[in-house]
């Protein structure tokens, strides 16, 4: 999965970069949330982890952003200053998952996990789809060819 992490705490995206390498995902780790924000204009992300209180701009923002341009991107906020408020914030605009910092790695290792198989079965789906429409097609065209047959056969 291609993860993007956004943090201005250099020392945590250095934490969440090395947490994930293992994993075979493809991280790109921002300290400035708008240029975050741009680069997952530009490109596609997965998922997105992001901090909420940062300078600029907060998770919240970031979230509702990418949220408009891409809704298919997963956005994880991870805090130390997590509240109820500020929760249900994040789920309101839907969040995928709230974690308080210091993050309890199996926590979110477990929540990755999920959005991944989440994201094969969705591309399985389409992938389901795309055929069922080309055999859709190629029965369509097989049937007014018998068809055309059965009218050629009834006129003789």
């Amino acid at each position: 999965m291609k993860i993007l992490l956004v943090d201005d705490d250099a020392d945590c995206l250095a934490s969440l970069d090395a947490m994930f390498e293992p994993t075979g995902h493809l991280c790109t780790s921002f300290t400035v949330p708008e240029e975050a924000v741009e680069v997952c204009r530009q490109q596609h992300y997965d998922l997105v982890i992001t901090d909420m209180k940062m300078p600029g701009m907060d998770g919240l923002e970031v979230l509702k952003k990418i949220r408009a341009f891409n809704p298919e991107t997963k956005v994880i906020i991870i805090t130390a200053y997590g509240d109820v408020n500020t929760a249900m914030a994040a789920v309101n605009n839907q969040a995928y998952a709230f974690f308080g910092k210091p993050l309890q790695v199996d926590d979110l290792m477990r929540t990755v996990e999920k959005i991944e198989k989440e994201n094969l079965q969705l591309e399985k789906a389409r992938s389901d789809h795309a055929n069922l429409i080309m055999e859709y097609s190629r029965l369509k065209l097989a049937y007014q060819d018998l068809l055309a047959l059965v009218k050629q056969h009834d006129v003789k």
